[in-house]
């Protein structure tokens, strides 16, 4: 099977890698009128020497800053909760030389918060501990603990705690907590099977629902669950190569198609606040090949963002060549950040905002990594996401 991840690297073979950029751009242009609404920060990665990776935050006007300087380190996958603290997945150790006799890299899940000159480590595994996620109440922190044949879904109940095991497979694609924070939802991979399971915390961790593809040879890939709670959009890698954006009711059972079928819907998407309307990315008439005379790979086509409804009603929100992903909306939902490149194997993005018909575009950032994502931090805690 042709698994379409479009060149990003991954941990494990299913997580999205995100770096950071140390230098930034006081001349990024940016065009039309300033908003009135505050919608806080942006916060990306963006590159900094060689592999190194360094999170950074930006504003509508293009005001850029760095929330850790990073030279030496890959500081992956940040959560941002209500309060400002952010959790990220890093390669930092105490030395800051390099360990020849490290045979791969090996990461740990960290914590920052607003005026802390260090992030502070939550966990030491001899494996490497991945993609946290905050609990919705902001305390507990859910994360991936990748070992030589298992990887297991663990959560911190609290800060300086022993970490709880949920659930364990031969691979966790991803997970997402529900928004009242009693259940985890997790695709759990097996070589030729993959399901969504949705484990209840308050019932000793217990599967209480299970979904499977429809058809045979399928593989769910990501999950999201809807910030009302009632219903999981999910993806689907199809036996045709093609990959689904599906949303599942949880009171019926009901399955709806989002995406275009000859469509490949990329990670991540992102909810409206009352779960009616998602944001994702998907590549539009792609195909790729290698170049003998060139010794290269060759992509073709176009990655566009689009929104649709519950029903499966699409419109597109960009449009023309080369690469629009990672889409989010903004905290009160009058524009939606992406990330812009012109060529789809561009190993430098641009951060860039538009409204929600996709006609008034700003230019933000200019450097950001490929493998990067994006998530607004308001100042306004009522407009947070």
């Amino acid at each position: 099977m042709n698994v379409k991840w479009l060149s990003i690297e991954s941990v494990k073979g299913h997580l999205l890698l995100l770096s950071a950029m140390l230098i930034f751009s006081a001349g990024c242009q940016t065009s039309g009128p300033s908003s009135a609404v505050d919608n806080g920060s942006l916060i990306f990665l963006a590159q900094t020497l060689g592999p190194a990776t360094q999170l950074q935050r930006a504003d509508e006007q293009g005001d850029v800053s760095p929330i850790l300087v990073s030279q030496n380190w890959r500081d992956l996958h940040p959560d941002v909760a209500d309060d400002g603290r952010i959790v990220f997945m890093s390669n930092r150790r105490p030395q800051s030389g390099i360990d020849l006799s490290q045979r791969r890299e090996r990461f740990q899940v960290f914590l920052w918060a607003p005026g802390d000159e260090s992030p502070t480590a939550l966990t030491e595994s001899a494996g490497s501990t991945m993609a946290p996620q905050f609990g919705p109440e902001g305390q507990r922190i859910a994360f991936l603990l990748a070992e030589s044949n298992r990887t297991r879904l663990q959560y911190v109940p609290e800060a300086n705690a022993e970490p709880v095991s949920v659930t364990s497979a031969r691979d966790i694609l991803d997970f997402s907590w529900s928004p009242d924070g009693t259940q985890l939802a997790a695709v759990l991979f097996s070589p030729g099977q993959s399901h969504l399971a949705l484990l209840d915390l308050e019932q000793g961790n217990r599967e209480v629902v299970a979904i499977t593809p429809e058809a045979a040879g399928a593989v769910i890939t990501s999950v999201s669950w809807s910030p009302t709670g009632e219903a999981l959009a999910y993806i689907v890698n199809s036996p045709d190569d093609a990959r689904r954006l599906y949303r599942y009711e949880l009171a019926t059972g009901e399955r709806t198609l989002l995406s275009d079928p000859d469509a490949d819907v990329q990670e991540p998407i992102d909810w409206s606040d009352d779960g009616d309307t998602i944001l994702y990315s998907a590549l539009v008439d792609f195909e790729f090949f290698y170049d003998e005379k060139k010794r290269e790979k060759v992509y073709r086509g176009s990655m566009q963002v689009f929104r649709v409804d519950e029903q499966g009603h699409r419109q597109a929100v960009t449009s023309g060549p080369g690469r629009h992903g990672a889409p989010v909306f903004s905290p009160g939902e009058e524009r939606i950040a992406y990330l812009y490149a012109e060529q789809l194997d561009a190993r430098r993005l641009s951060l860039r905002t538009t409204n929600l018909e996709g006609t008034e575009e700003r230019v933000l950032y200019d450097r950001v990594a490929p493998e990067s994502t994006l998530q607004w931090s308001s100042t306004n805690p009522k407009n947070r996401r």
